[in-house]
């Protein structure tokens, strides 16, 4: 497991702060995802996180399935 893989994904439908709590949740819940760092104001989340067991679809899958929609950052 590497854990020093870290992506920034962009978050549409973050509308309340209690969405950082609902994001966060919902990514830790992914197999390989060692840390999650909402960023509210941009509307962006930083996952640290193993590639191979957690690579981006699956964080954008898990996101998605939590009522959100994400890219990664340009």
């Amino acid at each position: 497991m590497n854990p020093n893989d870290e992506t920034l994904l962009k978050v549409e439908g973050m509308s309340c702060r209690s969405c950082v709590s609902h994001i966060n949740t919902a990514l830790r819940k992914v197999e390989g995802v060692q840390d999650v760092n909402v960023r509210f104001e941009q509307r962006q989340v930083l996952v640290k996180h193993d590639a191979a067991t957690a690579n981006v679809n699956i964080l954008i899958e898990a996101l998605r399935d939590a009522g959100y929609e994400s890219a990664p950052t340009a």
